[in-house]
């Protein structure tokens, strides 16, 4: 199995060493892991209520610790970042991303107009709100991150679901349309496990979801969203089963920000 978000202590709402983490991966005996720790946002000119990424003196450090890793594992690592994308921000992200040496960068959407509707605190605000207008304003800002050609990867692409508030109407013209905009900028989505371990109970993205995306050809990268080390590799072996049962043959790993597609078999 790939696992290619996996967190560490320093987003301040993980736990465990990064040593635990990769004991993990090799005791499941993963292929091929990376960390995908949250960038921080304070370098992107946002002070959120609550941090939920390294601070920016702690990158390089988080460079440096993947680094160390790499030398200890029988396996290989990979340095990933999860970086948010906020719109009218472009310019910064492109500048702050071309300075450090990345195999791949997960663009992710956690914040709406300042919400963080991703965040357990926050939940009561969806009672207030028309949920068919959220479902329209997240799904647009997908399909900017994917059109700024900035991500490689689109973190837990329908994780506006999250806590199972869905809207009354039918939503699925936003599905095929994220999925053109997607294949239409030649990026790839992650089947996110931490789904499953959520209130909705269902991996990211929905299967009817991934359906779609394989019938635009968009590449499926894998991941646990990991924030303890026993939730490494959680739930892929379920992940690959579905990718087989609904048509996939690969997956996408990456290197220096190339993508590179495995057989789905090999897994």
């Amino acid at each position: 199995m790939i696992d290619y978000h996996i967190h560490t202590s320093r987003c301040r709402h993980a736990v465990g060493t990064m040593e635990e983490y990769l004991a993990e991966a090799e005791k499941k005996r993963l292929l091929e892991i990376g960390f995908a720790d949250h960038f921080p946002v304070e370098l992107l000119g946002v002070q959120p209520d609550h941090q939920v990424n390294m601070d920016a003196g702690e990158l390089p450090l988080y460079l440096a610790d993947v680094a160390r890793i790499k030398g200890m594992a029988s396996m290989p690592v990979k340095t990933g970042v999860e970086m948010d994308y906020l719109p009218g921000r472009e310019k910064i992200t492109a500048e702050l991303l071309v300075r450090y040496p990345f195999d791949y960068v997960l663009g992710s959407i956690h914040y709406l107009n300042g919400w963080d509707f991703t965040h357990p605190g926050y939940t009561g605000e969806y009672a207030g709100k028309d949920l068919g207008l959220v479902y329209e304003r997240y799904f647009h800002t997908v399909e900017k991150l994917a059109a700024s050609r900035l991500f490689d990867i689109v973190g837990h692409l329908d994780v506006v679901k999250k806590f199972g508030f869905f809207p009354r109407e039918d939503w699925s013209h936003l599905v095929k349309r994220t999925c053109r905009t997607l294949a239409g900028e030649g990026i790839c989505i992650e089947l996110n496990t931490a789904g499953w371990r959520s209130p909705v109970k269902e991996q990211y993205p929905s299967e009817a979801f991934l359906a779609a995306c394989l019938a635009h050809r968009v590449p499926v990268a894998l991941g646990s969203d990991a924030h303890r080390p026993r939730e490494v590799g959680e739930g892929l072996d379920r992940a690959v089963a579905l990718l087989k049962k609904i048509g996939f043959t690969e997956v996408a790993v990456f290197e220096r920000r190339e993508i590179i597609m495995l057989p789905l078999n090999i897994l």
